[in-house]
């Protein structure tokens, strides 16, 4: 809204603003172009980044029910904002694994319980199967997937 945008400008003469896009709420559906329209006018305004909503759940907002990133949303988004602009709420570590999959081990990623930041790291550093075979070498990446056809 203008009212929020105008706070954003205010406050980030002097401070860091990071804000929030997106509905907290379930059945609250907003169209991929007005999520691009939120977060490069709230960018615009003077936000650092944008956080894109999923609640503490991870149902919704860039998220199905399921918990599955709404892989059009988020794709159509990153058409127009750079990933760098965005800070995505991931609480599940699927969530979690499916951004540095998409977007890389430096994914901005937020509503990390504090028990799960080491964890995390591991993901974003290859360390857990999840992300394992996208640090490797891809003719090695090949190989142990001939030998282990689930990799």
């Amino acid at each position: 809204t203008k009212e929020k945008c105008k706070y954003i400008t205010l406050l980030a003469k002097d401070r860091m603003v990071l804000s929030e896009v997106g509905s907290k709420e379930s059945g609250i559906l907003i169209s991929p172009a007005k999520w691009v329209n939120m977060m490069r006018t709230e960018l615009d305004a003077g936000s650092w980044k944008v956080i894109a909503e999923a609640r503490e759940s991870g149902t919704v907002g860039i998220y199905r029910p399921s918990g599955h990133a709404h892989t059009t949303l988020v794709n159509k988004i990153l058409a127009k904002i750079p990933a760098k602009d965005i800070l995505w709420e991931a609480p599940q570590k699927s969530q979690q694994v499916w951004f540095i999959k998409q977007i890389g081990a430096n994914v901005n990623l937020g509503n990390i319980a504090a028990e799960e930041v080491i964890p995390l790291e591991t993901l974003r550093l290859g360390l857990r199967g999840d992300t394992f075979f996208q640090y490797l070498p891809e003719e090695v990446a090949e190989k142990l997937r001939q030998v282990n056809p689930k990799a």
